[in-house]
């Protein structure tokens, strides 16, 4: 896979989790009663693998097309990186809620349930509008850009996510969407 098909990919993994997450924040929503969650993943999820991760390899690539010197990526990329700071934003949000509700904080559920749907269209929004995005400036990179930036998103997964996180990561959102559908 190429740079965009790897970020595609996991835009796609990223969809698929959400939309499972969102069916399960309505049932968040019904019962703040419900037992603590079981799954630490999805706050796990969205903070490192989409908000330190994913965005980080999204940077590698933004920094490849402005080198490029095209400037018609600089008005997308400058709202990415906007978007990109307020999801992250979002993320740290979700969890402080997430924890209140697993704690047993009255209300809390409906606020999770608020916040990670809120969270999930911003999200499905955004990444439209990047794989447009992306669909456009293919052609701007060679092989060779390819390859560095691969390797970039290589050294990123291992800093971001350690030894086989990305694997562990995608197999747990593969579980989670199966296990929910």
């Amino acid at each position: 896979m190429n740079a965009i098909e790897i970020l595609e990919y996991e835009h796609q993994l990223i969809l698929d989790v959400l939309r499972m997450a969102q069916a399960q924040a309505r049932l968040l929503a019904i019962s703040d009663n419900m037992p603590v969650s079981k799954e630490p993943g999805m706050a796990d999820f969205c903070a490192k693998f989409i908000s330190r991760c994913h965005h980080a390899k999204e940077f590698e690539l933004f920094v490849t097309l402005l080198q490029k010197g095209r400037s018609y990526v600089i008005g997308p990329i400058t709202s990415f990186r906007a978007e990109h700071s307020h999801l992250c934003q979002l993320t740290a949000s979700l969890a402080v809620v997430w924890k209140l509700r697993d704690e047993g904080q009255a209300g809390a559920a409906q606020v999770v349930a608020e916040y990670l749907t809120d969270y999930a269209g911003l999200m499905h929004d955004h990444i439209q509008k990047e794989n447009r995005f992306y669909q456009v400036v293919s052609e701007i990179l060679d092989d060779t850009d390819h390859l560095a930036i691969k390797a970039a998103f290589d050294r990123l997964d291992g800093e971001t996510l350690g030894t086989d996180g990305h694997d562990r990561y995608c197999r747990w959102a593969h579980e989670f969407s199966a296990a929910r559908h």
